[in-house]
């Protein structure tokens, strides 16, 4: 949503990533804190003082945001989850999860993780200022981990919101999944109350920058913005699985896909194959065997003068877990299956022999369709 991430390394077998909006938001934080707040707090202090704990305060809050989204991933990771990586953005972070969670209880427990880890470095910081209030070379210090306990206060209240997709919207569809038995329906329910708060938050910055405020308000209509977009996309979601629901794959599925061989040419694929077909993508069989996959991607790595000589083989994808999908999955697994490998095109297996390929536009196809009926049944 906010442009290109940049990873960082990796924590526990998680790639942590960083949004360049968060790159902006700390240069703009550093600047408030170094010409503001701590000057208001502590007078009298030269300006590379307050520039060095305006830094030191942003990097705190960046390590803050972290380990809150660390919790969320232990906990996941207890629950037998894979957690793919961790980006930290504009206004927070948000771990990236392949699977929906398994029970209301996991999803109760991943949720609470953040805000108490949230609450637990409140505490510290404030004990940590606390200790260092005394201590004339250390006082500076002080004032930066009481304003860091202050933050990490309000990051796991306002977490704390029942509003998806904060933590306490996430607590909110847990209870609301025990309750009902129904994962879609309470994703939706939480959702809608996510999309009315992100509503609200708005309002009201859209209020306070009218009334001449600062800009604590537009930073409201950011996040009420996000809140709402993300809430009305996971409702979406939500209501594209119920009507998935009970669907199998084989009914949307292409079956007997045009396949190519590893020992052809890519002269003679495209010749042959793309040319023909107007296809931009081929699985490659041999002996009956998926083997693995070929796109113009891989074609246009080939020099032209190469072409006659270059076997698909030499050039392929290899069949990994990511590309296929079993083919008695449902069409709901398969959705959920591309959402979590940013594929929008998977090969259905049955064994090791290739029986069909699924494209995600195949799916909202079918989504649309059950859509337009039920608004026929419902006119009736």
């Amino acid at each position: 949503m906010f442009g290109k991430n940049l990873t960082l390394g990796r924590i526990l077998g998680i790639e942590i990533r960083i949004n360049v909006s968060w790159l902006f938001i700390a240069m703009l934080l550093s600047w408030a804190l170094a010409r503001g707040y701590f000057p208001a707090v502590h007078e009298g202090l030269q300006q590379i003082d307050y520039w060095s704990m305006g830094i030191v305060a942003v990097v705190g809050l960046f390590l803050s945001i972290l380990l809150h989204e660390l919790a969320h991933s232990v906990v996941a990771k207890a629950f037998g989850q894979d957690i793919k990586s961790i980006t930290l953005w504009m206004l927070g972070g948000m771990a990236e999860m392949r699977d929906e969670p398994p029970s209301p209880r996991a999803e109760f427990l991943m949720a609470i993780a953040g805000p108490a880890a949230s609450f637990v470095l409140a505490g510290l910081f404030h004990a940590l200022g606390a200790a260092l209030a005394g201590d004339g070379s250390m006082a500076l210090a002080g004032i930066v981990a009481v304003y860091l306990g202050k933050l990490n206060l309000i990051l796991a209240i306002f977490n704390l919101v029942p509003a998806f997709p904060l933590d306490g919207g996430r607590v909110a569809r847990a209870a609301l999944w025990a309750w009902t038995g129904d994962f879609t329906r309470a994703t939706a329910t939480a959702a809608r109350m996510g999309s009315l708060f992100g509503l609200g938050l708005i309002l009201l910055g859209v209020f306070a920058l009218l009334a001449g405020g600062d800009l604590s308000g537009l930073w409201l209509v950011i996040l009420g913005l996000f809140i709402r977009f993300a809430a009305d996309a996971s409702q979406a979601r939500a209501e594209t699985q119920h009507a998935l629901e009970g669907e199998p794959l084989r009914r949307v599925m292409v079956p007997d896909p045009v396949v190519v061989t590893p020992g052809l040419t890519v002269a003679e694929l495209i010749d042959g194959y793309i040319y023909r077909h107007a296809f931009e993508f081929f699985p490659v069989v041999e002996a009956g065997r998926l083997v693995g996959s070929v796109s113009l991607h891989e074609v246009r790595t080939v020099p032209a003068h190469a072409r006659e000589t270059t076997r698909v083989a030499d050039i392929l994808r290899p069949m990994t877990r990511d590309c296929v999908i079993d083919a008695d999955a449902s069409a709901a697994e398969a959705l959920a299956h591309m959402q979590g490998t940013k594929r929008t095109l998977l090969m259905v297996v049955d064994g090791p022999r290739l029986v069909g390929v699924i494209a995600l536009r195949d799916i909202m196809r079918l989504v649309s369709l059950k859509s337009v009926l039920a608004g026929t049944a419902h006119g009736d």
